[in-house]
């Protein structure tokens, strides 16, 4: 067995850090003596570690005030390899390791499409991490990016050899847990009517664009009943909200807020809708075709197009267009696309399929730079 310990920010947060549990997860199950070290031990991912894994807090309040810590940590521990991801924590532990004076492999993993995030990504700290990137990523001995655009993105944006990139386009997202949710019953009471459903899934904030799906929503209420629901929280809700108060379709708009487990609504929707104007690799798009939803996906970098594969499981609009997305998602209410069809696109992102990928890249028996 291998000793592989990961390093993540919190047990909190968004797809990142939940991709990176249940890496730790799977490998674990595969019988590697794992760690966690993090920054905020308590939150909602923590319930999805595998009792095997151990998890070990780090007395630091910021990413980059971990450094010593885990440079302490790897000349005591001397695991085989380490793993982390978002630029912070990708900055910190490439430090660390460099500080150390270890031979632990270091596992980078870009979920961010570095040339818009660090212009447009609404935490500074990140922005900053970013612009240090060309200095440090350099140093680490396996880079991932979650997409091929985004990793000739990374390439150019962190000045690296693109063959010192490996690209994985398969997140761990389909669990067990997700095909077991996605029977549930719906919480929301519109599932009991047969009124079709347009659903968006994910954190409100001017990155999503939920306010293009609102504007998309109101061109098809005007023409045929149906209803928007959107699940999620975040600092644009309050700019969303008055949007659908002012709406003359208000009674058909809901944001009941964020769901942690959204897959009974997916797999009951008439269709799901993707409108971000920039992305890594959606998680919530894959959850969608994996519970059986028909979607709409604007054509964004990074990850959509190569999710869809070029618009077969789904239909692509560009960002920012609302007759566009209206025209799609109409008529992908009037010609939904096979469920089955959408739930085996969806499947091909499986923990296991996630696993095999990461430690291959990980632990290379020979020189390899793409995995999808």
């Amino acid at each position: 067995m291998t000793d592989i310990s990961f390093f993540v920010r919190s047990m909190s947060g968004g797809g990142a850090q939940r991709a990176m549990v249940r890496l730790a997860t799977g490998f674990a199950e595969l019988g590697h003596n794992v760690e966690v070290l993090t920054l905020e031990p308590e939150g909602v991912f923590a319930a999805e570690l595998s009792p095997a894994v151990k998890v070990t807090a780090l007395s630091s309040t910021h990413t980059l005030g971990a450094i010593p810590a885990l440079a302490r940590y790897l000349r005591h521990r001397r695991p085989a390899a380490m793993v982390t991801t978002e630029p912070g924590s990708n900055i910190a532990l490439t430090i660390a390791k460099l500080c150390s004076g270890t031979q632990c492999r270091i596992m980078l993993r870009e979920g961010l499409f570095p040339s818009i995030h660090v212009k447009e990504n609404p935490y500074r700290s990140t922005r900053l991490a970013l612009r240090l990137a060309p200095l440090v990523y350099r140093h680490a001995d396996v880079i991932v990016a979650v997409a091929t655009e985004m990793a000739t993105d990374l390439a150019r944006f962190a000045r690296l050899d693109p063959q010192r990139i490996t690209t994985i386009a398969v997140n761990p997202v389909v669990t067990p847990a997700l095909a077991q949710a996605a029977a549930d019953k719906p919480a929301h009471p519109w599932f009991d009517d047969d009124i079709p459903i347009v659903l968006g899934v994910g954190r409100i904030d001017q990155g999503k664009d939920f306010t293009t799906l609102l504007k998309a929503f109101t061109r098809i209420r005007d023409a045929r009943p149906c209803r928007l629901l959107i699940l999620g929280d975040g600092p644009a809700l309050a700019e969303l909200e008055s949007a659908r108060a002012a709406s003359q379709f208000a009674d058909d708009i809901a944001l009941p807020g964020f769901s942690l487990r959204p897959y009974p609504e997916m797999a009951n929707c008439s269709v799901f809708v993707l409108s971000s104007r920039y992305e890594g690799q959606p998680n919530v798009l894959i959850e969608a075709l994996a519970c059986g939803a028909p979607v709409v996906a604007t054509d964004c970098p990074s990850g959509p197009r190569e999710i869809l594969k070029d618009g077969r499981y789904g239909r692509l609009v560009p960002v920012g267009d609302d007759v566009a997305m209206a025209e799609a998602i109409t008529a992908t209410l009037d010609m939904p696309i096979d469920r089955e069809l959408s739930k085996a696109r969806g499947y091909d992102f499986t923990l296991a399929n996630s696993t095999a990928l990461y430690l291959a890249a990980l632990f290379p028996a020979t020189p390899q730079h793409e995995q999808a």
